[in-house]
């Protein structure tokens, strides 16, 4: 019995540090595959230590089952994890570090000195403290963790020495010059690792501080450029609005003149004159006048631009687009939104090489205090996603698809990428933050 339950804790802390990774880890595509091939591995490697155990008896498999776990996580996080070496390491650090705090404490909590009542009680509490750990880490740590993944570079480099040196520190408190399930129970060095645990926890938490300041600082950078696009959108909207009260003033004074002449081409029956005449005024009032796509005026600049943009590269734009002045979402957010992904859309086009037609078709609708939007244009047919995200094709790309799904986020929203018949279809519901009255 005393085997058996030994074998079923190894195997609780193979699959305990494995789940413990997983709640925070990004996988690789196609994660079915990734997942049997790790799992995969995982059961051979439970397979040996049985080996091991049948042939060399509980106490030889006892001195290798913690290398073999730690082979197991690792191979799990070669398999699976599709994040950068830094940031693995860094997961892959922590997992052990949790996998050995877990197991002490479990020690601690067992009541018995040994035999089967401690292996139980040990397996009982490990089981009860990786139930509430896991959740929490998928619920609570990994939004924040993959926010600053994402929002990170080589800052991760100097994260990785947190979990490093707190390893260390572990190993040595824990297992030298005698390993901690070896202690009598009245031992101060249990009080020191408590202490060593609660920094641990401290530590981690400043990291996660600076890290937070560290994407903040480039959030805000980021919201300061979309201000200044913002600007300029205003100033090309103004430009356009005296334009058009310049054109307006300038026809009212002219009107008499263009009267004269129609009826002067009347009474002399110059109707060909008369309708090329006319062709020309049209023309010149068209030239003046932009188009008003929607009652929201960042909205309709972002949209006049994006027209105007598109019909320079010769990209035919379309819109089917309804958005109100007011729709509770914050101007620069809205800039934000709309300006990613019409550009997005626009870049994409441009890459469609030939003489295929190239398309951006606009949909926005503002339906129960939710705007909706829609921006479909044709694409190449080798769009790579790396899990919800399109990998992007150009240099220091990728950050205008993130910010949009981060702002849907915000607004407690949806944002999806697809490509389907070579378009790019971009999704985005963004909920008013209070509510406007339709």
């Amino acid at each position: 019995m005393y085997e058996i339950l030994l074998f079923f804790s190894f195997v609780e802390s193979v699959i305990g540090a494995t789940l413990t990774s997983a709640a925070t880890m990004c996988f690789r595509k196609p994660v079915k595959k990734r997942i049997t091939a790790g799992l995969t591995v995982m059961f051979l490697g439970i397979i040996s230590l049985c080996g091991v155990i049948f042939t060399r008896g509980i106490h030889a498999a006892d001195s290798v089952a913690i290398f073999i776990i730690l082979v197991l996580i690792l191979a799990w996080f070669l398999i699976c994890s599709a994040d950068t070496f830094f940031v693995s390491v860094f997961n892959f650090l922590t997992c052990i570090n949790i996998y050995i705090a877990i197991s002490y404490i479990s020690s601690m909590l067992s009541v018995h000195e040994g035999g089967v009542g401690y292996v139980t009680e040990y397996n009982i509490a490990r089981t009860i403290i990786y139930g509430a750990t896991i959740p929490l880490l998928f619920k609570f740590v990994r939004p924040h963790f993959r926010r600053l993944v994402d929002s990170l570079d080589k800052e991760w480099h100097a994260a990785t020495l947190v979990p490093l040196l707190f390893l260390i520190l572990q190993i040595v408190l824990l297992y030298y010059p005698v390993p901690y399930f070896f202690w009598e129970r009245k031992n101060w060095n249990q009080i020191v690792i408590v202490i060593v645990y609660m920094l641990f926890l401290a530590v981690y938490y400043l990291l996660y501080i600076q890290a937070s300041d560290i994407v903040e600082k480039y959030a805000l950078e980021n919201r300061n450029l979309l201000m200044v696009q913002q600007d300029k959108l205003w100033e090309s909207e103004l430009a356009r609005q005296k334009a058009a009260v310049a054109m307006a003033s300038q026809q009212l004074h002219d009107m008499h003149h263009h009267n004269a002449v129609i009826m002067k081409m009347l009474q002399t029956g110059d109707t060909d004159d008369l309708k090329t005449y006319m062709k020309s005024f049209d023309a010149a009032l068209d030239a003046y006048n932009g188009d008003s796509f929607c009652s929201n005026p960042i909205a309709n600049s972002i949209f006049n631009l994006y027209a105007y943009r598109a019909s320079v590269k010769g990209i035919n734009i379309l819109f089917h687009v309804s958005v109100p002045e007011n729709i509770g979402i914050d101007n620069i957010d809205l800039t934000c939104v709309l300006g990613n992904a019409l550009e997005n859309a626009l870049e994409g086009c441009l890459r469609v090489k030939g003489k295929d037609e190239k398309k951006i078709i606009v949909t926005t609708k503002f339906i129960d205090n939710r705007l909706r939007v829609q921006v479909e244009n044709t694409c190449r047919t080798d769009i790579v996603f790396d899990g919800e995200f399109p990998v992007t094709q150009k240099q220091c790309g990728g950050t205008g698809t993130k910010s949009i799904y981060y702002i849907a986020e915000r607004y407690d929203g949806t944002a999806g990428f697809s490509v389907m018949d070579g378009k790019f279809i971009t999704q985005i519901v963004l909920n008013a933050r209070q509510m406007v009255s339709q």
